[in-house]
């Protein structure tokens, strides 16, 4: 693992497990408060479900069945334990991730997918990269997603961190549009947000039991908790949608800024709508994340 340190802040980043970000956390005066939910120390084969951060690319969120048609190709990915019979989240999550640079309070890893690569169908190559910077302010994460192909390719990009002490917290974020979804969690429509997932003046987590994809975000949130000292502002550019995840019985829950709606590959609506990128042979997309450290 890697060790990035800035001032009272401090970031371990696991390359070999997922690209994943094990631990965010900030010294003050009372002790250290994680930022994130922090992988435990006594995890003795940690994968990424067991981490504080993991990326998401090429895609986010789930794919049908893993099964679409994009220009020439009839894709099938194989299914997702966590989601049998879809697939979800990409591939970064699941895979080792090579270190590029790395030293002192910033990092930048990568990952390649060989369009020849039977472990995975996607039939498109692509390099993805994440660059992590430790400031005084807090961690910026730089995602890029390059196509390698001769044809173009579908492409989303996404960060799925995790929040912990859900009892305490409250999520502020502005999320004006759902995608409404069947028990599978495959989205059915677009529609304006109830009020029992409206985050807009700051809601408390404890209570609150989500996970869906929320539209026309402006890439903002913001958790504190009522019993610790420092907060956590997000600001993400490139994130036009946000999942919302508050599983219940559990004290954690998820903030994730995201590029396109889930099956976003297999949806009727317009790129526009969904987010999906057709990145042509050789585009770049990227995402930029700023999870900043303040006062509660």
């Amino acid at each position: 693992m890697l060790t990035l340190v800035h001032d009272s802040l401090e970031t371990v980043i696991a390359p070999e497990t997922g690209g994943c970000i094990a631990r965010f956390s900030c010294r003050h005066e009372g002790g250290v408060q994680q930022l994130l939910r922090p992988l435990p120390r006594d995890c003795a084969a940690p994968g990424p479900l067991d981490m504080a951060c993991y990326p998401l690319v090429p895609f986010s969120g789930r794919i049908t069945n893993g099964r679409f048609r994009f220009g020439a190709h009839e894709v099938q990915l194989p299914p997702d334990v966590i989601c049998v019979p879809h697939a979800i989240h990409g591939r970064g999550w699941q895979s080792p991730w090579e270190v590029l640079e790395a030293g002192g309070n910033a990092a930048r890893l990568r990952f390649a997918h060989n369009a020849e690569n039977n472990r995975w169908t996607w039939p498109w190559s692509f390099e993805a990269e994440q660059h992590f910077a430790l400031g005084p302010q807090g961690l910026i994460v730089l995602m890029r997603l390059k196509n390698l192909s001769a044809d173009p390719m579908p492409g989303g990009l996404g960060l799925h961190p995790f929040f912990g002490g859900r009892a305490t917290a409250r999520l502020q974020a502005r999320l004006p549009k759902v995608w409404e979804s069947g028990a599978d969690g495959v989205p059915t429509g677009l529609a304006p947000t109830p009020e029992k997932w409206r985050f807009d003046g700051g809601r408390e987590m404890k209570d609150v039991e989500v996970d869906h994809c929320f539209s026309e975000s402006d890439g903002r949130f913001r958790i504190a908790w009522a019993d610790r000292p420092r907060a956590l502002r997000i600001e993400a550019e490139g994130a036009p949608h946000a999942i919302v995840y508050a599983p219940p019985g559990e004290d954690f829950f998820c903030a994730e800024p995201v590029s396109h709606a889930p099956d976003a590959v297999n949806r009727p609506e317009r790129e526009s709508v969904t987010g999906l990128r057709t990145l042509a042979p050789g585009e770049t997309m990227e995402l930029l994340c700023r999870f900043l450290v303040e006062d509660a």
